[in-house]
């Protein structure tokens, strides 16, 4: 299992080399972007070949890897809508956001699918959307696995999975929204399998701290182990007052089970 923190955990006054650092001392394998148009974030970066340079310049001065972007931009342009201009546009940001990703060494991408996006299987926009992100990924040629995160529940998650019908299609899995929504997490991940479960945020429900709330880490790891899932944890943890602390306990509670 790898280990990444979201660079919002980081500090939002940091400087990108700030963040990267941060992240290094802690004990971190790398680090998810979020490409969002806030000059707190510096996952735009990932879209202009000078920012790359810097990136992977920075990945290797500290021994880190970028796991993956959180692209926040797919709530403005994205391939959820039946109108044809709309989707082109949300299938020309997937491509741009893949091959940025691509040349990053990214393991995935995150497609928030919240609120007025959260998927209901007898949406007429559902089917588009996930057509849009197959075609994007089969276009790309990469190895990239593309990830629909949403708190709804299994029944909708596994009808997401087979209409994307493509193995690097699925969902971007986050224990803590999950159990805060009433599901069972564990059982989840084993239904699911590695058809299902791309990569995984870690966080806790009911508590700001993991293993003080009510997400059955234990649970978790034993699911995580049965489907033989082994890539990337990404912390989307509470910062709490005193975010550093938060961050450094919830690594140590986390390696103890995974």
């Amino acid at each position: 299992m790898k280990y990444a923190v979201r660079e919002g955990l980081l500090g939002a006054d940091l400087s990108l080399e700030e963040k990267f650092r941060r992240a290094a001392d802690l004990g971190f394998d790398g680090i998810e972007l979020i490409p969002r148009r806030d000059g707190n974030f510096h996952g735009m970066m990932a879209f202009e070949q000078e920012g790359r340079d810097e990136l992977l310049g920075l990945c290797e001065e500290y021994s880190m890897e970028i796991s993956s972007l959180s692209l926040a931009l797919y709530r403005e342009d994205n391939c959820l809508t039946t109108d044809e201009d709309e989707w082109q546009a949300g299938k020309a940001l997937l491509l741009r956001s893949i091959e940025a990703a691509d040349a990053l060494g990214c393991a995935g991408i995150l497609l928030p699918h919240f609120g007025p996006m959260e998927p209901k299987l007898d949406d007429p926009r559902l089917e588009p959307d996930l057509r849009g992100i197959r075609e994007a990924t089969e276009q790309s040629g990469t190895d990239l696995v593309m990830c629909v995160e949403c708190t709804v529940d299994l029944a909708t998650m596994q009808g997401i999975v087979e209409t994307a019908d493509h193995p690097q299609v699925g969902i971007y899995f986050d224990m803590g929204n999950l159990k805060s929504a009433g599901q069972d997490p564990a059982a989840m991940i084993r239904a699911l399998g590695t058809a299902g479960v791309k990569m995984v945020h870690a966080k806790e429900a009911g508590a700001d701290l993991l293993g003080e709330g009510e997400v059955d880490l234990q649970a978790i790891a034993d699911a995580l182990e049965a489907i033989g899932y082994d890539e990337w944890m990404v912390f989307e943890t509470a910062p709490t007052d005193d975010p550093l602390h938060a961050i450094e306990h919830n690594l140590r509670v986390l390696r103890r089970y995974m």
